[in-house]
């Protein structure tokens, strides 16, 4: 294929594809909706207090939905996006407005979220509070491509998507500052602290985004730079993301690594002491993300007693087999004296594999009576009593059928009656009063007679 009619092909039917200009929204209607989204007074102020209401609602309860809620409703993107445009065209007017009532809105967010959390509402640290107190590289990621698709949606002439909604929720705006003004209200500051940086981090790097993203349409510049200020400009903007980056980079790689050593813990639990007689009853560990120091595995057996070149075997394999180098390891057996065997741990043992055993024998006993096919009847009394008033029959069976779809899930029960009848009987009088005498005496109304 000759290339120029590669190239063209790349260019008309794949390029295109990601060409952003076809729907675009004029520069002026960008500006607009940007100095909009900025402006917190009057509806946006209360909107802001009610949603910071409504999601420290959702970390005192817990509730990942109601946060969701309060996230969907919150007017903060607007000036973290204002931000980013205005670095972008260079119309520091707008830079600076955007910075007010960014400031602001931090302000009103604060004091609202620590006068709910000074109310005697909050009962213990929820998990939704503990997850905005660590912030990872995944959240700069998260922050960096949710704030591209948020102002790429801005400069779209059709604003009425689901993409800013989504947006909202994937940054994760307002929970920090929530979970900022509970440390405040509680004097926890490394809850403070924690979400304060989570807060940041998605502020900044939407911004960013919107940098980006505003750089790539090739907006019309506002204002002018100087080359030696512009120079200044981009060497502060990367050492701003430079020391935000590096704590979450360095957090990321500790919860990777206490992850990773928690899954080596638990194979060399599983494994290392699996013996006919010997039972692990309770395991623990200590985990240092020192190098210089080390972790410590605690295990607790009961049974037959490990000798010490079994458990020095043990040791020996830690670092090679079940990748947990410096890590020490402590073993309590049952015919020690130091400490001996947790006797509660045992029992707590025992009492879970009983539960977990009644468990499987109440599901069992669940899927037999689903499957069981038919109630004990006292067919052969039935037959003796139907023959008193319908001398016509020769014999009878009857039994409980279970019709069932084709998920393999029961939907119907229904009674198979199978009669012979003496040669000249007119049979359908008789059926029909078989019929009835079966509704009442078996209880059921599905009875289907079948003559032979």
């Amino acid at each position: 294929m000759d290339k120029n009619k590669v190239t063209e092909f790349l260019k008309h039917r794949v390029l295109d594809r990601f060409a952003l200009g076809a729907d675009a929204a004029s520069q002026e209607e960008v500006n607009s909706n940007i100095h909009k989204g900025i402006m917190i007074r009057g509806t946006n102020l209360w909107v802001l207090i009610f949603a910071i209401f409504i999601a420290s609602l959702g970390l005192n309860t817990n509730s990942t939905a109601v946060i969701i809620g309060a996230m969907l409703i919150s007017p903060l993107m607007g000036p973290i996006i204002g931000m980013g445009y205005s670095m972008g065209v260079y119309d520091f007017n707008l830079l600076k407005e955007s910075l007010r009532n960014f400031l602001f809105m931090i302000v009103v967010s604060l004091i609202t979220s620590a006068v709910f959390f000074t109310l005697p509402l909050i009962t213990s640290t929820q998990s939704e509070l503990l997850a905005r107190t660590q912030p990872t590289t995944y959240d700069i990621l998260i922050a960096l491509f949710g704030g591209l698709a948020g102002m790429v949606a801005q400069t779209r002439k059709d604003r009425t998507g689901t993409v800013i909604p989504g947006v909202a929720i994937a940054t994760a705006l307002m929970p920090p500052l929530c979970t900022v003004g509970y440390g405040l209200a509680t004097f926890q500051f490394r809850f403070m602290l924690g979400a304060l940086y989570l807060f940041t981090i998605n502020s900044i790097f939407i911004a960013l985004a919107s940098f980006i993203v505003t750089r790539v349409m090739n907006f019309k510049m506002i204002g002018e730079l100087e080359p030696d200020k512009l120079k200044k400009l981009k060497r502060a903007m990367v050492a701003v993301i430079i020391i935000v980056t590096l704590p979450s980079v360095l957090i990321a790689i500790s919860i990777i690594q206490r992850s990773a050593f928690d899954a080596n813990y638990r194979n060399f639990v599983d494994e290392a002491f699996k013996y006919d007689n010997t039972f692990v009853v309770e395991s623990k560990y200590e985990y240092n993300a020192n190098p210089r120091k080390q972790s410590v595995i605690e295990v607790r057996l009961f049974g037959e007693p490990l000798s010490d070149n079994v458990i020095n075997n043990i040791r020996g394999q830690m670092s090679s087999v079940y990748h947990l180098p410096k890590v020490d390891l402590v073993v309590r057996q049952s015919n020690q004296e130091d400490g001996g065997i947790a006797i509660t741990a045992l029992q707590s043992n025992y009492t879970e594999m009983l539960n977990e055993k009644n468990r499987q024998i109440s599901h069992l006993q669940e899927q037999l009576s689903s499957i069981r096919t038919a109630d004990t009847l006292a067919v052969s009394s039935m037959t003796r009593e139907l023959g008193i008033f319908v001398p016509e029959i020769n014999d009878m069976s009857l039994q409980r059928h279970i019709s069932y779809n084709t998920d393999g899930a029961a939907t119907d029960t229904a009674y198979i009656c199978i009669i012979s009848f003496r040669d000249g009987t007119d049979i359908q009088p008789k059926i029909d009063l078989i019929k009835d005498w079966l509704t009442k005496r078996a209880g059921a109304t599905n009875i289907n007679i079948l003559v032979k």
